[in-house]
């Protein structure tokens, strides 16, 4: 029988399971209690961070929101709610989304350190509802032409099935939102996504002001989990989640084509590095007569892509995910978090104080180190010569030596 979601209690980072979670939250409201300000936050479970221009924002555990520059010198911001914040991401004027546990979205103005809600799960309920009960009225006008038996038991069943979620969802709306998400990111014209356990997929194209449902623009009749969306610099998407789920995006989140990944395990992050591809006769040309150079010859883009997931399996494309390596690291700890460095290298992630790198094009020359501390990293940020590591105690650095 399918867990009400597995993954939690690994991108949650030892945070207390879905069941913990439900039953905290009959004895208050966790949406509209505030985070509380605690000198301790940014040694908290925290788990996600991004730069900004003069510090990194980092979210975590219990609502918190922190404005880090380096372990003195850090301010907590003021957060609506006391629910696990999972990811966040910075829009082009400033402002900021963040996401989290039982459907929450938060943002804040570039000029403001006091966080609002915009959306919660009832919300995520209530438009599944929505979905829901127009796909019945489709099926109930298919059955009214059908004559076929075979297809009158097919649709009978299925309109069985819709009933069913459309019971379970409204015994949801009256009893709150369980459904968390997990990730969230923008495209360079700041249309947003964010993704979810049990394949919610949201889009917002008013930076992140309202909110739409688009979880039936996939191919996910399990509603297998969303673990991480991820936009690139040219603005292509991708998703990947539970047992093997991969998703890509060229125009924009209109449509989605099903990405063929060599793994069939929990993928628990994606990230991509864009690179500058010379064709192989650029050089000849230029060598020979640079007058006779064309457009062909110009340096293209190419995105390379780089998924993590459970127990160490990580997945390599060098083409935008047309096709993919997949490698193993020699233990079974899982990787939870990832990211490029200027100079192209990966830096990947995870429990035990796993730290990762390699060159993407010699993926055989994985360096694994282990932090002191045995902490379970959720994010990485590469930044001065050290490692930004955020997860299970807080922020920490770790300094790169020139073999890493």
């Amino acid at each position: 029988m399918r867990t009400p979601y597995v993954v939690f209690s690994v991108m949650s980072l030892l945070l207390a399971s879905f069941f913990n979670i439900a039953q905290a939250k009959s004895s208050s409201n966790l949406l509209e209690l505030p985070a509380v300000d605690s000198d301790l936050a940014n040694k908290s479970v925290l788990m996600a961070i991004t730069p900004t221009n003069d510090a990194i924002l980092a979210v975590g555990e219990r609502g918190h929101i922190i404005k880090w520059q380096n372990n003195n010198n850090w301010q907590q911001q003021q957060s609506p709610v006391s629910v696990a914040i999972t990811d966040v991401t910075i829009l082009s004027d400033g402002s900021k989304i963040a996401v989290g546990h039982d459907g929450v979205i938060l943002k804040v103005a570039s000029d403001s350190t006091a966080w609002r809600t915009v959306f919660t799960g009832k919300e995520i309920t209530s438009l599944t509802i929505e979905q829901l009960k127009k796909q019945q009225e489709i099926l109930q006008q298919l059955l009214l032409k059908t004559q076929d038996e075979d297809e009158l038991e097919a649709l009978t069943y299925q309109l069985d099935d819709l009933a069913f979620a459309i019971k379970d969802n409204q015994i949801e709306l009256k009893s709150g939102p369980n459904k968390p998400l997990l990730s969230v990111t923008r495209t360079s014209n700041d249309i947003l996504f964010a993704s979810g356990a049990y394949g919610i997929l949201l889009s917002s194209k008013d930076t992140g002001e309202t909110w739409k449902l688009v979880s039936n623009q996939l191919d996910n009749p399990d509603s297998f989990h969303l673990n991480a969306v991820i936009a690139t610099s040219d603005d292509q998407l991708y998703i990947v989640g539970e047992n093997g789920t991969g998703f890509h995006s060229t125009d924009v989140g209109q449509t989605w084509s099903v990405m063929a990944l060599p793994y069939s395990g929990s993928l628990f992050g994606i990230i991509a590095n864009t690179v500058n591809v010379l064709p192989p006769s650029i050089g000849d040309n230029i060598a020979t007569d640079d007058n006779n150079a064309t457009d062909d010859n110009n340096p293209t883009n190419s995105t390379q892509l780089v998924a993590f997931g459970l127990q160490g399996n990580i997945l390599i494309s060098l083409d935008g995910g047309g096709h993919w390596q997949h490698k193993k690291l020699p233990s079974s700890t899982s990787l939870l978090g990832g990211n490029f460095s200027k100079q192209g290298k990966v830096y990947l992630v995870g429990h035990g104080g796993l730290i990762v790198s390699f060159d993407p094009e010699n993926p055989s020359s994985l360096n694994i180190k282990k932090h002191p501390s045995g902490a379970a990293f959720s994010s990485v940020l590469v930044k001065d010569n050290a490692l930004i590591l955020a997860g299970q105690f807080g922020i920490s650095q770790w300094p790169l030596k020139e073999e890493e």
